[in-house]
């Protein structure tokens, strides 16, 4: 069975949809529009509004994020920075190298990987490497914490078997005289 390994460096609240803007600003809904990728956006925003998935604050808790069509809503301070460098504040492309040798995942990807693993597939580990202040503000349910910090070039630096440390420690990997078995892990 193979375990997909997430990582998060930044969660972040999103809404998927689509916005119209080649209709004219008073464009909605019902409004007729005779674009073709217009009538495509309408389906898509239909579609993502009866299914909406999202990770939220508190433990175990099921609910959903949706756009909040309100232009005056401010955004809490703790999450209110748009623009921050990348990286570690991002989620990397998929497929940055070639070969892939690792596979790398969407923003999209990580949120269903989420709302499976809280729905019991246990082939998914969702591994949430933000450091202990970000996640004392809020959980993703059912993750693993291994801080950013701990596996960053200078920390590993300063101890380079500190990433089996973490495997051995953390994900059940069995370290044998120097060859990783990830039977178990």
């Amino acid at each position: 069975m193979k375990t997909k390994l997430l990582l998060l460096a930044v969660v972040s609240t999103f809404a998927v949809g689509a916005q119209a803007t080649s209709c004219g600003p008073d464009w909605n809904f019902n409004t007729p529009c005779n674009d073709a990728n217009m009538a495509a956006a309408k389906l898509a925003a239909e579609i993502s509004a009866s299914k909406p998935v999202g990770i939220v604050s508190g433990v175990l808790e099921v609910a959903g994020i949706s756009r909040n069509a309100n232009n005056s809503n401010l955004v809490d301070p703790g999450f209110a920075k748009t623009s921050r460098p990348c990286p570690p504040f991002c989620i990397q492309p998929t497929e940055p190298f070639a070969p892939a040798a690792v596979e790398t995942v969407t923003e999209l990807d990580v949120i269903h990987a989420a709302r499976d693993s809280a729905g019991g597939d246990a082939s998914i580990l969702v591994v949430d490497a933000r450091t202990p202040g970000w996640v004392a503000k809020g959980t993703i349910p059912h993750s693993v914490n291994v801080p950013f910090t701990k596996l960053n070039s200078k920390a590993l630096a300063k101890d380079p078997m500190a990433v089996v440390d973490i495997l051995t420690g953390t994900f059940g990997v069995v370290d044998m005289d120097g060859v990783l078995n990830y039977d178990n892990a």
